[in-house]
């Protein structure tokens, strides 16, 4: 599916010279990895850890 937008991207580009298949690419992965980030935010994973770690004080 991905490489049928990157040639939807780059025909585009030719026929109304807008954004190039480059452009359109960088541009999808910078919001896929947004979106990993958010999903590694709000899953809570990075709280487990963070949790085991203060476990071991013994400030109570």
């Amino acid at each position: 599916m991905i490489d049928q937008l990157m040639i939807l991207a780059e025909s585009g580009s030719h026929a109304s010279g807008g954004l190039s298949a480059p452009v359109v690419g960088i541009g999808t992965f910078l919001i896929l990895l947004t979106l990993l980030g958010l999903t590694w935010l709000m899953g809570g994973a990075h709280h487990r850890s963070l949790d085991s770690k203060n476990d071991t004080d013994t400030d109570h």
